[in-house]
């Protein structure tokens, strides 16, 4: 057995990355891998400066504390605000229990210095190697989403398709405004001697909805001066996945040969082409700007929906708890 499990590895899985880099580039599996090399490395790191560095290892220590601490006080504030603003959701409350997870493992930490003891040692290494993983995923994922939802519209796009988002009453709400106004953007920057684009909405009857968000969305494009027949309404989809498919039916059918450009918001841009590419859908996707207040909520739910969906992170969480758990044993 090798005598730093730790670093081997950390060694395994960044081989891994640049592997899936070089093969996948854009897949999230990559940034997976690396994120797994570093938390793994941070392993070892920390704890054999602990006793050789004890000085640094206490800076190092205290800076972790107070970077973990601001974000969690973050999450739970930024929960608590959007929570006033717009009621008890699940997404919005899911944002104050992400803060509300990190001072907890802030809190473990405190009473382990405490009380100490060799089994709950293991426990609380479990604990942060886990906290620390999918704290630096989540800051990988949120730099992917910022990125990725300042992507540019083809140049060549035929059709825009937008994603529909809640209603309020009868029209459509400042999310799904949003959407609607970074389309009709992509088509005012196109040259005045270039084809118009038709736009299809994607949307259709929510249970506590009073009317399909496509009728909605086609409504308020027509007030902002699109004619009706550049206007198609899918109004069947419940789901991204579904957008995406029964749009594309809808295109297919009528224009081969097309380009399309989908529009949803700038948090959402990333889960939607891995979904596209699922499906096997041929899109781009460009982001709508979102409320800074709640675009940090939205990100950690689509963090939460990518876990969920790629299923790859939670794979590599597991391998990441068996670093402690070997070590553990060779010292034994």
């Amino acid at each position: 057995m090798p005598e730093y499990p730790e670093y081997l590895a950390a060694a395994v899985f960044a081989a891994g990355g640049v592997v899936n880099a070089l093969l996948a580039p854009h897949r999230f599996s990559t940034a997976v891998l690396f994120c797994l090399a570093v938390t793994s490395a941070g392993l070892g790191v920390a704890g054999r400066s602990a006793a050789a560095h004890p000085t640094i290892a206490t800076v190092l220590a205290v800076a972790a504390l107070l970077l973990a601490l601001a974000l969690g006080l973050l999450l739970l504030a930024d929960g608590v605000l959007l929570v006033r603003r717009y009621g008890p959701q699940a997404a919005l409350l899911a944002t104050g229990a992400a803060g509300c997870a990190v001072l907890a493992v802030l809190g473990l930490d405190a009473v382990f210095h405490a009380v100490g003891g060799e089994a709950f040692g293991a426990l609380v290494v479990a604990v942060n190697a886990a906290a620390g993983y999918l704290t630096l995923l989540f800051l990988v994922f949120a730099g992917y989403v910022f990125v990725l939802g300042r992507s540019t519209p083809l140049p060549e796009t035929t059709h825009v398709v937008v994603l529909g988002a809640g209603l309020k009453g009868d029209r459509p709400g400042p999310l799904l405004i949003r959407r609607l106004e970074r389309a009709l953007a992509i088509e005012a920057a196109r040259a005045p001697d270039a084809p118009r684009v038709v736009f299809v909405v994607s949307g259709g009857q929510g249970d506590d909805e009073v009317r399909s968000e496509a009728d909605a969305m086609a409504d308020y494009l027509r007030g902002r001066g699109v004619p009706a027949d550049r206007i198609v309404r899918e109004d069947r989809s419940v789901n991204t996945g579904q957008n995406l498919r029964f749009s594309a039916a809808l295109v297919d059918g009528t224009t081969p040969g097309h380009r399309a450009t989908v529009v949803t918001s700038g948090f959402h841009v990333y889960r939607t082409t891995l979904l596209a590419r699922r499906v096997g859908v041929p899109v781009h996707v460009v982001g709508a700007p979102t409320s800074p207040a709640y675009w940090l909520a939205a990100t950690l739910r689509e963090f939460a929906a990518i876990l969920w969906l790629d299923r790859l992170p939670l794979v590599g969480l597991s391998l990441l708890l068996a670093v402690p758990v070997a070590t553990a044993v060779l010292e034994h």
